[in-house]
């Protein structure tokens, strides 16, 4: 077994019987494109849904009051891409991916942590959840998601888990402002963030955001232009 993945299978507290189901976790399709059983996206499918029952089995049995609106975004803030980021970042998972060279920087050279696009190490928390789940079924993968997660789980019952955007909506018409307005500008394809969105009420420029996406730049900027109009 590589040196490196028993560094990693202490961080996830998880030995594999099969280590060979970690190292398909850590492979992107970029680094082996003829054989689709043989990268992460298969194992990413599986973890994103054991991840999603482990979630919602915490918050039905936690949070037997909440109805379940609230229950769907309480989830949805804790499988999110930027809670899936947090976790690769505590893995340090980054150093262990391997990706070809289309999703290297360009002076990454053979180094994996120069990769343009964080959702890569995203998706590799879910694939490596679904490994662990194949390699050792339910009552590990639970674990895992729950060590992980433990952090996030602290105080998300009080937390405002509406929509950035929804939120400044709601603002700024209470105040007689209108709705928000956001441009986007686009990077282009290989620059990472992708995309800025621009957030403006009333006309004026409040806020800037980034993101991998449209979506994800526009509700950091919201989540920015909130904060601002709200004190």
């Amino acid at each position: 077994m590589p040196d490196d993945l028993k560094h990693l299978q202490t961080s996830i507290d998880y030995v594999f019987a099969d280590v060979q189901l970690l190292q398909r976790a850590l492979t992107h399709r970029s680094a082996n494109q003829t054989k689709h059983h043989d990268h992460m996206e298969r194992l990413e499918f599986l973890g994103d849904a054991v991840l999603g029952l482990v979630i919602s089995a915490y918050l039905h049995e936690h949070f037997p009051a909440k109805p379940e609106g609230d229950l769907s975004r309480m989830r949805a803030a804790l499988v999110r891409k930027e809670s899936l980021l947090r976790i690769a970042v505590r893995w340090n998972l980054v150093v262990y991916l391997n990706v070809g060279e289309s999703e290297r920087q360009e002076r990454g050279g053979s180094n994996s942590s120069c990769i343009k696009s964080p959702s890569i190490s995203a998706n590799a928390v879910e694939a490596v959840i679904g490994a662990v789940f194949e390699d050792g079924g339910w009552a590990a993968a639970h674990k895992l998601v729950m060590q992980a997660w433990q952090d996030m789980f602290k105080g998300i019952g009080d937390v405002d888990t509406r929509d950035a955007k929804s939120r400044l909506q709601e603002l700024t018409q209470a105040k007689g402002w209108g709705l928000p307005e956001y441009s986007l500008l686009d990077a282009g394809v290989g620059q990472s963030p992708r995309f800025e969105a621009q957030c403006r009420v009333n006309g004026e420029l409040f806020a800037r955001g980034r993101g991998e996406r449209k979506k994800l730049a526009e509700i950091e900027a919201a989540e920015k232009a909130w904060r601002q109009l709200k004190t």
